[in-house]
């Protein structure tokens, strides 16, 4: 925790939307490098902040929690999404949204600006009710490990209700968000790598809002092929009740039930190519938003440095073209693995459209076959049902379709920019 002996004030220390800071640590979180908006905002100047533990301006309302998962994210070489309230020198406090990420040589970038969006008044109340989880915790004797692993079980179930399944799955939106509020960074001169970059952003901002859809549609269809299932399995029993005038409506139901089959499994390898697709788009989103930020953040850095006098330090430089070197490698890799992986999502699509085209061809055999049998007016009414689900099938389909091409063109495009 922050030991300065500094009241925390509930006045918050100002900073423009359009400003951003970064700071480089060792592997124990002590300060090695940043630029000057950060030493502002904290109200220190570089002299007090370099060599100093990173938690020099932690404030006290920040639950531990949080900063293990940081630090869990960044050991298993990952980056690190999130919100953070922080105390300056004169204790007043200031929210940034922070992006850190693994250098070289067992350093760590964290880039930071201000958070605009309405999820942070979301994250202002599940922080103090984990850091009360926290002091509840250490109040009854506990473990500060202990109280850590109460406080994030406190987030998971607040999440949970939110309809995330875990905290990456909530950075993602937050960093999308976050990131697509932010204003555009003014250039004198255009910067061509960064336009780029801009340009990318701005195409695959959607992916999180497409993921969750994709996954949305894929269950109803999976739901559906559980239908045709089963209705197949009714015909089949009641044709059995009609004796030798069943016989033909037998064989339908027969057909139907492989169809049926067929379709569900097409429908699995849809949803094993969706579960892949998510995860490639997932990784694709945090990778193409955190070079967009270190290119930006480079491109500050860049400007604060030509206003000064005797120019600036290059070593503040260094360390960010490297992990925008890095980053910008992940989202080529990503999008290469995305766009290996829809191609499979396109041909599960075509093989239950497919399938379900003969399924309702076959329901039109059935219906034939019902009539010639006499009171047969539950079949009657179980093949009105079934036209009813093969509607809605198509409506399924379509919707899938939509989304499956939204995606392959958003891929498209960002590959040739």
């Amino acid at each position: 925790m922050n030991v300065r002996p500094v009241t925390p004030l509930s006045e918050a220390r100002e900073f423009k939307p359009d400003e951003i800071f970064f700071s480089t640590t060792d592997a124990k979180g002590v300060i090695l490098t940043g630029n000057d908006v950060f030493a502002r905002v904290s109200g220190f100047s570089k002299a007090e902040l370099y060599g100093q533990p990173h938690n020099i301006i932690r404030h006290p309302d920040m639950p531990r929690a949080a900063f293990a998962l940081l630090w869990a994210n960044l050991h298993q070489g990952r980056p690190f999404a999130g919100y953070v309230k922080n105390m300056a020198k004169d204790g007043r406090y200031y929210w940034v949204f922070v992006v850190a990420v693994g250098a070289s040589d067992q350093r760590y970038l964290s880039v930071r600006f201000k958070p605009t969006t309405p999820l942070l008044a979301t994250v202002e109340g599940l922080y103090a009710a984990m850091l009360a989880r926290e002091n509840e915790t250490l109040a009854a004797g506990g473990s500060e490990k202990e109280a850590v692993g109460a406080s994030l079980q406190v987030a998971i179930s607040a999440l949970g209700g939110l309809g995330f399944s875990d905290y990456d799955s909530f950075a993602q939106l937050a960093l999308s968000q976050e990131m697509g509020a932010r204003p555009g960074l003014r250039q004198s001169t255009p910067v061509p790598a960064y336009t780029r970059m801009a340009a990318l952003f701005q195409q695959l901002r959607g992916f999180v809002e497409l993921n969750q859809s994709l996954q949305q549609k894929a269950a109803t269809v999976l739901s559906i092929a559980e239908g045709f299932r089963l209705h197949s399995f009714n015909v089949n029993i009641t044709a059995d009740h009609y004796g030798l005038m069943g016989k033909g409506l037998g064989v339908v139901a027969g057909f139907l039930g492989d169809c049926s089959s067929q379709m569900a499994a097409a429908t699995d390898g849809l949803h094993r190519h969706i579960d892949a697709v998510v995860r490639v788009a997932e990784v694709l989103n945090t990778q193409i938003s955190v070079a967009h930020l270190q290119m930006e953040m480079i491109l500050f850095c860049q400007a604060e440095q030509a206003a000064k006098a005797g120019g600036g330090d290059p070593a503040e430089l260094g360390v960010l073209e490297e992990c925008f070197a890095v980053s910008s490698a992940g989202t080529l890799k990503a999008m290469e693995s995305l766009r290996g992986i829809l191609p499979q999502l396109c041909d599960d699509r075509e093989a239950i459209t497919r399938t379900a085209l003969v399924i309702e061809m076959t329901q039109v055999l059935g219906n034939t076959e019902t009539a010639r049998i006499p009171h047969s007016s539950a079949m009657v009414s179980m093949f009105a049902e079934f036209r009813t689900k093969m509607a809605a099938t198509r409506v399924q389909l379509d919707e899938l379709s939509r989304v499956i091409d939204r995606i392959t063109a958003i891929t498209t495009l960002a590959a040739a920019a």
